[in-house]
């Protein structure tokens, strides 16, 4: 009697200490949090509007403008512009490119009273896996000094090119690209060679806009139409994004304003959080706010040009509703700091 209690009592404790195994990753998980301070080569922009620094990646999403709104609504009372008010304040209380971005429903906006305190908070999160996943490089892509992971189409595939399409193209260095994840409401635009722009992200919109526009004109012209359709020789091949950043803005904290009621507040934190994941399975655009206000068809010519549609140099990632003009993800890509290193 006594050794069979022992047997139950070691077996008990050998199941008792078996591991369980760990839980297999997706590709969608978001890796851990980075703060923007320690990155050389990234900034946030808080709206499309905010000046650009030459040779930085710039990522913007609305989250701490729907905080603001938030904050606004709230008060219950209009904030007071004058001469003391700073020109990033300024762009955060003039700024509606945020509106309508995302519908009701796809983000989350809190806020609270709390003593003199007002408190808002903002989130969304969007995962976009492709119908078809596309196809990873098999080799590094060189982007600048870096050496980075990358995804596309690398030899036809009818599945792979009916995910993608020709929105502009004039040659291998100016061009529009535009991905279609398996919700076919949203659509990721990639656009090559917008070197004119380097005043605000809503330049950038508003000459990929117009590269769209040239190109549905085009493609009405039947010489013109082989521009607009994958050849077997043609490819295209766009670096893979994998970050989670977080920062909070400086210039905004600690902004003092007045209220029509007279109230005299000022901004105490403005944070934000932003995640991207870009790769031959999808995307994953993740973000959070707060804000805290105190008191106090045609054959293809057998001559005409390979459309390589390589991203080897700086261009701009929209992320959108299709029936939207105003995106909800934007990302001008100066450098390889955020890219899938191999």
């Amino acid at each position: 009697m006594n050794k069979f209690i022992l047997l139950a009592l070691v077996l008990f404790s050998c199941q008792s200490s078996k591991k369980e195994p760990a839980p297999e990753k997706k590709w969608s998980d978001l890796p851990a949090v980075t703060k923007l301070d320690s990155l050389k080569q990234t900034e946030f922009a808080a709206t499309l509007e905010n000046p650009l620094t030459t040779g930085k990646n710039v990522v913007y999403a609305p989250t701490l403008l729907f905080a603001w709104d938030k904050v606004r609504d709230l008060m219950k009372s209009q904030v007071v512009i004058d001469s003391n008010s700073s020109f990033d304040f300024l762009l955060l209380n003039a700024s509606t490119s945020h509106q309508r971005a995302l519908m009701d429903s796809e983000y989350e906006v809190t806020g609270a009273i709390e003593g003199r305190a007002i408190i808002a908070k903002a989130f969304f999160n969007k995962t976009l896996p492709f119908e078809v996943k596309m196809q990873a490089a098999e080799s590094p892509m060189a982007f600048g000094d870096a050496q980075v992971q990358a995804f596309g189409m690398y030899y036809y595939d009818e599945d792979v090119a009916r995910n993608a399409e020709i929105m502009y193209y004039k040659d291998n260095d100016h061009f529009v690209l535009k991905l279609h994840p398996k919700d076919k409401q949203h659509e990721i635009i990639l656009a090559k060679g917008l070197d004119e722009y380097h005043t605000a992200l809503a330049d950038g919109l508003r000459m990929t806009d117009a590269w769209i526009q040239q190109g549905k004109k085009e493609k009405a012209n039947p010489d013109q139409q082989w521009k607009y359709q994958f050849g077997h020789d043609d490819l295209f091949s766009i670096p893979a994004f994998k970050f989670n950043i977080e920062s909070n803005y400086k210039k905004l904290e600690g902004e003092n304003f007045a209220t029509a009621d007279n109230a005299q507040r000022f901004i105490q934190t403005a944070w934000q959080r932003t995640a991207l994941i870009l790769d031959e399975n999808g995307a994953v655009v993740e973000s959070e706010a707060v804000i805290e206000v105190d008191s106090a068809g045609a054959r293809i010519p057998d001559d005409h040009p390979l459309k390589h549609m390589v991203f080897d140099k700086p261009f701009l990632v929209v992320i959108k509703r299709v029936e939207q003009a105003n995106p909800y993800f934007v990302m001008k890509v100066e450098n390889g700091e955020l890219m899938k290193k191999e």
